[in-house]
């Protein structure tokens, strides 16, 4: 994904689905000078930094 639909997606009032390695996650915040975006995994609540070309949006709605 590319860093500024990320940092869209971190800043929009929908939930939009976004997976990291075909796993739900929460965008937790973005970092443009290195690129990366700090995720939440909705599995496990496991926090990770990672490179946004990673994280793909769906194109869904998160279920509340």
């Amino acid at each position: 994904m590319d860093i500024d639909r990320a940092y869209e997606i971190l800043n929009s009032p929908k939930k939009i689905e976004v997976t990291y390695n075909n796993t739900p996650v929460w965008i937790e915040g973005i970092n443009k000078q290195k690129g990366t975006a700090n995720i939440k995994m909705l599995s496990n609540n496991t926090l990770l930094e990672v490179n946004t070309n990673s994280l793909t949006e769906t194109g869904n709605l998160m279920k509340s």
